[in-house]
């Protein structure tokens, strides 16, 4: 097993992770500053405005999440080591 491309692997696979996690921060914070709430419907119908905005979610780790992410996270890793192996002897051959 080549360490510098498992290494490699695993280094591609959390910047992989952390730009999609960047990805939907900041399409959150494009959607937040372009909602106008509808304010005239909001009066017709008696309701009162809210007054508290809850921000994020609830996620509740158990066994079996966390295994999913493990794991997910492993099979991203061996699909990036597996593509590299193969293009590295696929070069090696021409």
């Amino acid at each position: 097993m080549n360490k510098r491309l498992a290494m490699e692997s695993v280094l591609v696979t959390l910047l992989f992770i952390i730009g999609f996690a960047v990805w939907n921060v900041v399409q959150g914070m494009i959607m937040t500053m372009n909602y106008v709430p509808d304010l005239t419907n909001t009066a017709t119908y008696g309701n009162p405005l809210q007054s508290k905005v809850a921000f994020g979610t609830i996620v509740r780790w158990d066994t079996t999440s966390m295994i999913m992410v493990v794991a997910g996270f492993v099979l991203l890793a061996a699909a990036y080591y597996g593509l590299r192996s193969g293009m590295q002897r696929w070069t090696q051959r021409s």
